[in-house]
């Protein structure tokens, strides 16, 4: 059986500054990681999110049609594709600064949306820089329209700084489009740019209560990841990443392959059985750990986690 998800968010260009100080761009944005996954993953994948008329645009929509991805037709837009510049700044750290005004992957109504769906869709994914307050309006007469069907929702927070101008009405956007979700990714590096202050597993369990019957995937970098519903806290370790690459995409590819596995196992609800909800989290976490062996973001196959189950975990 092959299951069918349809992605909503930001495809972009990261401008990453080289040693020489040139700029380099590379096709980035977290949704469209995921949609990337999800192909590779087996799954039939919709990226509906608008893609800008311009040359990074034309390069985008050619990436996804190589990557096996679904484009409706005529979604196409007259405005600039969004960038995302990435440099290090004078402690020598990574930093960014985004480009999000007028942009593409914004350009698009409820109405335009809900009309680009796809029939008998299983799951709809969102996140990252599409959970700003502009999209309030187009997000959830979507995401109420997907529950009445019966539609999985899945959100990965990833909250970013500079988005907002005003960062407590992007936190409350945040908040009130989480309560559609019927599972959630959040790093602890999300929770304290929420203004949430103390211990990540805590905070992490209280977001259930904003959700109904709802799931919560939790990840502490190199401390792991928890898998949290009301009843269970599963806990899983990372896993040694031979060689090390770099850790571009790590988190969208962990929580894209576990949704994949979730929904093959149909186990993407909160009464799944606890041991499918765990090799669930330990697939996405394998996942993970062979993109961050590689230069960059490739998601890996299903076939291809699969042959990497004796992988040790750190401890």
């Amino acid at each position: 059986m092959t299951f069918k998800v349809a992605v909503f968010g930001e495809a972009l260009f990261d401008m990453i500054e080289q040693e020489n100080g040139d700029y380099r761009p590379f096709i980035g944005g977290s949704p469209y990681n995921v949609a990337r996954s999800f192909s590779k993953q087996g799954l039939d994948c919709s990226y509906l999110s608008p893609i800008s008329t311009d040359t990074f645009g034309d390069k985008i929509y050619q990436s996804a049609v190589e990557e096996g991805i679904n484009i409706p037709t005529n979604n196409r837009s007259f405005q600039a594709t969004s960038l995302a510049l990435v440099y290090k700044n004078e402690q020598g750290n990574p930093d960014y600064r985004l480009y999000r005004k007028s942009v593409a992957d914004l350009d698009i109504n409820a109405q335009q949306l809900l009309e680009l769906l796809p029939k008998d869709l299983d799951l709809f994914h969102t996140g990252s820089l599409a959970l700003v307050p502009e999209m309030i309006d187009v997000l959830i007469p979507v995401m109420t329209a997907l529950k009445s069907r019966g539609v999985k929702i899945s959100i990965d927070v990833n909250v970013r700084k500079g988005v907002e101008i005003n960062h407590a009405k992007y936190v409350e956007a945040i908040a009130q489009l989480v309560s559609y979700a019927d599972i959630v990714k959040v790093s602890d590096e999300d929770l304290l740019l929420q203004d949430l202050i103390g211990d990540p597993e805590q905070l992490a369990s209280a977001m259930l209560e904003n959700m109904t019957n709802g799931m919560v995937v939790l990840t502490l970098g190199e401390n792991g990841a928890h898998f949290i519903t009301k009843d269970v806290n599963i806990k899983q370790a990372v896993f040694k990443a031979v060689p090390m690459g770099d850790t571009v995409g790590a988190g969208d590819t962990f929580f894209s392959a576990m949704l994949a596995q979730l929904l093959r196992e149909n186990a993407l609800t909160p009464s799944a059985k606890k041991e499918d909800l765990a090799y669930a989290l330990k697939f996405g976490s394998l996942a993970a750990s062979i993109n961050v062996s590689k230069i960059g973001c490739h998601p890996p196959t299903q076939a291809e986690v699969l042959t990497k189950l004796d992988w040790p975990a750190s401890s």
